[in-house]
């Protein structure tokens, strides 16, 4: 009987350890999301199934967005999380100005980066680490930008579908009514 409990104690123990192995390290979930991000840029036309404010947009499913401080900044949430979704027109699909902000500024710890040029088009993807597991996502495309704070769960998940609702976000047409 005793033999039997141990041995129940290790197969337990042995499931724990074999589950916790499983996640993914925080560098694992960014390459995974940049991967994505970097696919998608290429490859991907994400259709709007939302119109909100003034722009149409795909919002991922478990996501609510409501308009911002302004017409041309939105708040997405999922759960306890927030995401916030910035629009400039005046800015070009090929604008590389969010890109050059993030650079010039020598106080962020850049993690991870990587650019990406299609169709005319530009765009990046950037983990900044802002102290013990706390994390920087952004997504940005042209004039469109997406940022959030992460503890490190999940990145990829998030990577992913910032992407899609930036690669998605367009102006609604001004004579629409």
């Amino acid at each position: 009987m005793m033999n039997r409990q141990w041995l129940h104690c290790i197969w337990i123990s042995s499931i724990i350890l074999l589950l916790a192995g499983c996640g993914k390290t925080v560098e694992e979930q960014i390459t995974d999301g940049l991967a994505f991000t970097e696919a998608a840029f290429e490859e991907t036309e994400i259709e709007a199934n939302t119109e909100i404010g003034k722009i149409a947009v795909y919002v991922p499913r478990g996501y609510t967005v409501e308009e911002g401080a302004t017409d041309m900044n939105y708040i997405f949430s999922k759960g306890k999380e927030s995401f916030i979704l910035f629009i400039n027109t005046i800015e070009a699909e090929d604008s590389r100005l969010h890109y050059e902000l993030l650079k010039n500024d020598k106080n962020l710890q850049i993690i991870k980066e990587e650019t990406f040029e299609n169709n005319e088009a530009f765009g990046f993807t950037a983990v900044i680490e802002h102290g013990e597991e706390q994390f920087e996502l952004i997504v940005s495309s042209g004039g469109v930008k997406m940022t959030t704070l992460s503890e490190g769960k999940r990145m990829d998940e998030k990577l992913t579908e910032m992407t899609e609702i930036v690669l998605s976000a367009k102006p609604l047409d001004s004579t629409k009514e």
